[in-house]
C-alpha cells in the first residue's frame, strides 16, 4: 500500500470516526504511523485530502457501475463533501473531481432507462 493510500485510509477513518467537523490534517499521519512532513508532503492540505477521498470514492462507483455491482455503489464523501470543499480547492483538485464526476455521470446517462432514473435520483442529477 502507498503512503498516500495510507493517509487516505486513516483520514477516512477519522472522518467516519470522529465527523468532519472534528477531522484535523493533524490526526491523519499520527493514525497511520507517519510523519507530519510524510502527510504535507502528498497533500498540501485538507481540503486536498478531502478532494482525494471524493475522488477515490466516485472512482469506485465507476468501476461498480461499470461491472454492474450496483450494491457496492457508495456516497459517504463524494456525495456530501463535493459541495461543501468545491470552492475551497486548488484549480487541480476542482478539474480532477469534475473529471471523475463526469465520468460517472456518462455511464449513469448510458444505462438503460428504467436503471438511469434509479441512479439519477440516488446522486440526485436532474
Amino acid at each position: 500500500m502507498t503512503t498516500e493510500q495510507r493517509l487516505l485510509n486513516a483520514a477516512k477513518d477519522l472522518i467516519l470516526e470522529h465527523g468532519l467537523i472534528n477531522f484535523s490534517m493533524s490526526d491523519v499521519p499520527r493514525a497511520c504511523g507517519l510523519s507530519r512532513a510524510c502527510c504535507y508532503q502528498n497533500f498540501r492540505d485538507k481540503n486536498e485530502i478531502l478532494a482525494a477521498l471524493c475522488i477515490e470514492e466516485v472512482q469506485v462507483n465507476i468501476k461498480a457501475i461499470q461491472e454492474q455491482r450496483f450494491s457496492d455503489l457508495i456516497g459517504t464523501f463524494s456525495m456530501v463533501l463535493r459541495p461543501l470543499i468545491f470552492n475551497h480547492l486548488k484549480d487541480k483538485d476542482r478539474l480532477a473531481l469534475d473529471h471523475v464526476f463526469a465520468e460517472l455521470l456518462a455511464l449513469i446517462h448510458g444505462l438503460p432507462e428504467k436503471m438511469n432514473s434509479s441512479f439519477k435520483a440516488w446522486f440526485r442529477v436532474h
